[in-house]
């Protein structure tokens, strides 16, 4: 198991670097203006006893700035583990980002310990005064966490590090820019929950090459978003996972599907939401 997380990391890592290295040669010789910024977890929950939500924000302190990618890694108290097998996962549509958590999502021990790591490809978002959601993560174990402080924290060490980088790929990574730690409630009901399911029309709708899906769940439900063409047939599954109460939004691309109509549906715990059109034009 080990071997394989290390052949992960290696590949993981050079995927990441790649996208970076080139870019920081040619802009090495320039001076780039200085970035403050805030990166925080936050909104730490314990759904139940084997499931624990967080999300990861971003802010600027002065100006806006250009954030071209991130990889980001935590430490946390392998305590909880409770001799049960833990799984790190990305909840997809939750960023708010135009480049979202893309790969190296998991739990990784090339420096000798777990750390929960995502990353992102090469992209290009501004980033205001105003914070960003990068991201709804869960940690899930198959038995129930020890009673302890997970203590979820950044990490800046080792081969598998905390990286932000900036305008042109600069880096601009600064350990005090980070919250130290996670803080969990008990709570898994949010005051400011939607009030019942909504599947919201696509937008833009005809669209070319990509729309927008909005969902609202009351509750914590498992959900699927399918795409059907109009014999029924399932084009794509757009999600499938088990989320909490809030608002999500998934992104649907038209690439390789002629023009027409198509039909997409939302599911929560096995029982149809709503069923809607929408429409391909190239």
């Amino acid at each position: 198991m080990l071997t394989r997380l290390r052949s992960f990391y290696f590949e993981f890592s050079f995927k990441f670097f790649s996208h970076l290295l080139l870019p920081i040669f040619l802009t090495s010789n320039f001076i780039l203006p200085q970035v403050d910024y805030e990166m925080s977890l936050t909104n730490g929950v314990k759904i139940n006893d084997n499931t624990i939500e967080f999300d990861v924000l971003i802010k600027s302190v002065d100006s806006s700035f250009t954030l071209t990618s991130y990889q980001c890694s935590f430490l946390f108290n392998s305590e909880i583990i409770n001799n049960g097998e833990l799984i790190f996962s990305y909840v997809e549509g939750s960023s708010k980002l135009n480049n979202p958590p893309s790969f190296g999502i998991g739990i990784n021990t090339c420096d000798g310990e777990p750390k929960l790591t995502f990353a992102s490809m090469a992209g290009l978002d501004t980033i205001s005064n105003e914070n960003t959601l990068v991201g709804k993560f869960q940690l899930i174990n198959t038995t129930d966490f020890a009673e302890v402080d997970p203590n979820i924290t950044w990490s800046f060490g080792g081969f598998v590090s905390t990286i932000i980088t900036g305008d042109l790929f600069q880096d601009i990574t600064k350990p005090a820019s980070h919250t130290s730690n996670l803080a969990l409630s008990s709570d898994n009901i949010d005051s400011n929950s939607p009030a019942e399911y909504q599947l919201s029309q696509n937008f833009p709708n005809p669209f070319n090459p990509a729309t927008k899906i909005r969902i609202n769940l009351k509750s914590e439900s498992q959900i699927r978003l399918i795409v059907y063409n109009l014999l029924g047939e399932e084009i794509r599954e757009l999600a499938n996972h088990r989320l909490t109460a809030g608002s999500y939004e998934f992104t649907f691309e038209s690439e390789n599907l002629p023009s027409g109509t198509y039909i997409y549906r939302l599911e929560a715990n096995n029982q149809t939401v709503d069923t809607k059109k929408m429409i391909v034009l190239k």
